[in-house]
């Protein structure tokens, strides 16, 4: 059974949820986890077979990590089954949000800190000193002391704040480069330009905060916040269509929509729940909770009173602001200072509160209420509970939104990703090492509206159903692809005995839970474990009747062959559609002369080759020599995979080019290895033959002609030692033994001068 997001016992009764109303849909086919109920409910949108979707999108100033993957491919597996399994006719909104506190800190930072850096060109004890400075601001303030020796001891106790421990590696960084400069001031003064802003490096978050701190009234140029969100924004979306995520059918960026933000903020003031204070605008939380017909905190009541959680929404430049009536009202419009980016409004220049901005969008793009609305459950309060309450405060509505959808967190081996903690593996690092497709099935195989652990184990896992699903749809193509260009000998018998209607009956059933499984909150765990179970069944079935002789019904297979190709597209696994298989990472389109060429020069050069060896009176070693240059060389470089049979007959497979190439390398590495320790082994014996040679080059009868011995018998084995005194037999019987073995060693030498 799915879990809520929040499990917590609720101190305030829930608000009182109305299910739309719509004859065209059956709602008691799809049920939904809804936040705004904390339960499962049927699902039917308002308006006909139409689902009116806004998904809180980025915040754009700095790269996409695993938890934006997690969050933004599960919405998009979640898009694509409302859409291509259950039909309906999705209107998918998303914003960019490029005006916010952390871009306008995070932009003149970057700003600030490379003007610096470029102006410094020497080492010196004014640059020094700059860097003192701005490491006990940062110690001070982050710390709480510059003794760091002191803030390490703490850092073990149970319960730490992870950023006293990520402050606490910036703030060792920056001393260890500062004290680096200063034992050596006379060698750091050479330094080159690349070498001072190398070594800045380690100071960069220190030396930013203090720019900021001392200069952030200086930028004034609205470029600087623009160009960061905007490379970002790229940034993001790049990976977005990486990850096979679809695009928003519309795409809201809040710099776009000022002026519609502006009027949404005077409709609230008209309707008596906001306030102006000093040019910054308010929303009035304790009138809009003491009207009957409203509720404020909706999706998390127990945080209604949550300062901690009220503040960071109010973001790090909002939080200074005063003038609000109550401690949990928060900013609809924030009053611009020097240094941040302002428009014109009626309370003077300023910008909109990140809450607002979702709330005007989404209705100009919808109007007053949608179906569903979706973000990461970290999102559930403030943010989306404010949403809430301006959206039904300006439209006078009940209930803003019909269903809440809210993504579980993504941790790594079991800890929390931030991009405020920096301990986050970006989408483009988890790229190089993972395909987009393994990503994809490791989320599917995960509730979504729980949390997850990214970790190893479970990537292992994703790995092999892909190379389950991958290597089922291959074979089952080529087998139903043989069926069309084979000739079945007629004998009379029909091809559905009892192994081809169980299969059938399993099929059935699969489907049947399958569809259980996506009717149950997209339950997309399930409906994986009915599709592995479904291949593990019919590989089991194809096995055993080709151990029988016989043939496989190629009409079952293929049924089950597409079925489970559809489903693995409306996951967004493949893209092929109609047809069987899973796409290639690199495939394109091509046309068919580019298509068709590379395999009929194959063709040509073979039939070259098997000509050539038949007018020269090859014998059939050298033919199936040229057989297997075939297979293993021409026919895997593009894809094509023939898997000899017992029969003599190949199974002809079209597979990923890549992997067959992966293939032959690890096959061609074992090969060389095998032939390096054979070679090793050959050298180790020849070296061992020359030592015996060398060794045999005495004849046994000038062996034991040493000092140790004063006489010999008449074959040259020692009778006395070199006293005159007769050897003891146990002696002489160890002498006989050697000088029989340099006897064979010595005819050894003597039958190699002959070679």
């Amino acid at each position: 059974m799915t879990s809520s997001p929040t499990q917590e016992k609720l101190t305030r009764e829930l608000p009182k949820w109305t299910a739309p109303i719509n004859p065209e849909v059956d709602n008691s086919q799809l049920k939904v986890y809804n936040t705004l109920t904390k339960s499962k409910v049927g699902f039917a949108p308002a308006n006909g077979k139409l689902v009116k979707w806004y998904n809180c999108g980025p915040t754009v100033y700095d790269a996409a990590h695993m938890g934006h993957a997690r969050n933004y491919v599960t919405i998009d597996i979640l898009r694509r089954i409302m859409t291509d399994y259950f039909g309906y006719n999705v209107q998918f909104v998303m914003n960019i949000t490029d005006i916010d506190d952390k871009i306008i800190v995070r932009a003149r930072q970057h700003y600030l800190y490379n003007q610096y850096a470029q102006q410094k060109t020497q080492v010196d004890n004014s640059l020094i000193s700059d860097l003192e400075v701005a490491f006990e601001l940062f110690a001070n303030d982050k710390l709480k002391s510059t003794n760091l020796e002191e803030v390490a001891s703490q850092l073990d106790k149970e319960g730490v704040d992870p950023k006293l421990i990520m402050n606490y590696k910036a703030a060792v960084s920056s001393r260890q480069a500062i004290d680096q400069v200063k034992n050596d001031l006379s060698s750091a003064s050479n330094w080159s330009q690349d070498q001072i802003k190398a070594w800045l490096e380690n100071s960069k978050d220190i030396l930013s905060a203090w720019l900021d701190s001392e200069k952030k009234d200086s930028v004034t140029d609205p470029k600087v916040f623009r160009e960061l969100a905007a490379y970002w924004e790229n940034d993001f979306l790049q990976d977005m269509e990486a990850l096979n995520v679809l695009p928003a059918d519309v795409m809201t960026r809040v710099s776009e929509y000022v002026p519609e933000i502006i009027t949404f903020v005077e409709g609230i003031i008209s309707n008596g729940y906001g306030y102006e204070v000093d040019g910054s605008v308010y929303f009035d939380t304790a009138a809009f909770d003491a009207n009957p017909n409203h509720y404020y905190a909706k999706l998390e009541p127990n945080s209604a009173n949550n300062l901690s959680l009220i503040e960071e929404g109010e973001g790090s430049l909002g939080a200074k602001l005063t003038g609000k009536r109550n401690p949990s009202d928060f900013a609809l419009w924030k009053k611009s200072k020097p240094g941040e980016p302002f428009w014109s409004s009626p309370w003077g220049e300023g910008r909109p509160g990140w809450h607002i901005e979702c709330s005007a969008m989404a209705s100009e793009i919808f109007g007053t209420t949608m179906d569903i609305h979706s973000g990461g459950e970290d999102l559930a309060f403030p943010h989306h509970d404010n949403e809430l309450a301006q959206s039904e405060a300006c439209h006078g509505c009940p209930q803003w939104v019909n269903y809440f959808l809210h993504t579980g967190h993504l941790h790594i081996e079991g800890q929390k990703m931030s991009k405020s903690l920096k301990n986050f593996i970006t989408i483009k690092e988890a790229l190089a090492k993972y395909s987009p497709r393994q990503l994809r099935l490791t989320f599917l195989m995960h509730q979504w509206d729980n949390g997850m652990d990214f970790k190893q184990t479970s990537m292992e896992e994703a790995i092999n159903n892909e190379k389950l699903f991958n290597n089922f749809l291959i074979n089952a193509k080529a087998l139903i692809q043989e069926a069309k260009t084979h000739n079945v000998e007629f004998t009379g018998d029909n091809n559905y005995k009892e192994g081809e209607k169980q299969l059938d009956s399993w099929f059935r059933e699969k489907q049947a839970d399958l569809h259980n499984a996506l009717c149950d909150s997209f339950n997309t765990p399930n409906a994986i474990k009915a599709l592995t179970e479904l291949i593990n069944r019919t590989n089991v079935y194809i096995g055993q009747v080709r151990t029988s002789g016989q043939a496989v019904n190629h009409e079952l297979i293929t049924q089950i062959a597409k079925y489970v190709t559809k489903i693995l597209t409306i996951f967004g696994l493949t893209n092929r559609g109609h047809e069987i298989g899973l796409t290639s990472n690199n495939q394109a389109g091509a046309n068919l002369e580019d298509t068709v060429m590379p395999y009929l020069r194959v063709l040509s050069s073979f039939r070259d080759n098997i000509r050539a060896l038949a007018r020269g009176g090859a014998d059939a070693k050298q033919i199936l020599a040229i057989c297997d240059q075939l297979r293993d060389n021409d026919l895997a470089d593009l894809g094509v995979l023939l898997d000899d049979r017992e029969d003599g007959k190949a199974l002809v497979k079209l597979v990923d080019r890549e992997e067959l190439i992966r293939a032959r390398e690890q096959k061609q590495k074992q090969e060389q290895e095998k032939l390096a320790r054979k070679l090793a082994q050959q050298q180790a014996q020849e070296q061992k033959k020359r030592e015996r040679l060398e060794k045999g080059k005495t004849p046994p009868s000038e062996l034991f002609k040493t000092e140790e011995y004063s006489k010999w018998d008449e074959k040259g084995i020692p009778t006395h030692d070199k006293e005159g005194a007769e050897l003891a037999k146990s002696k002489t019987k160890k002498l006989v033994k050697e000088f029989d073995q340099q006897a064979k060693l010595h005819n050894e030498y003597l039958a190699s001068l002959q070679e």
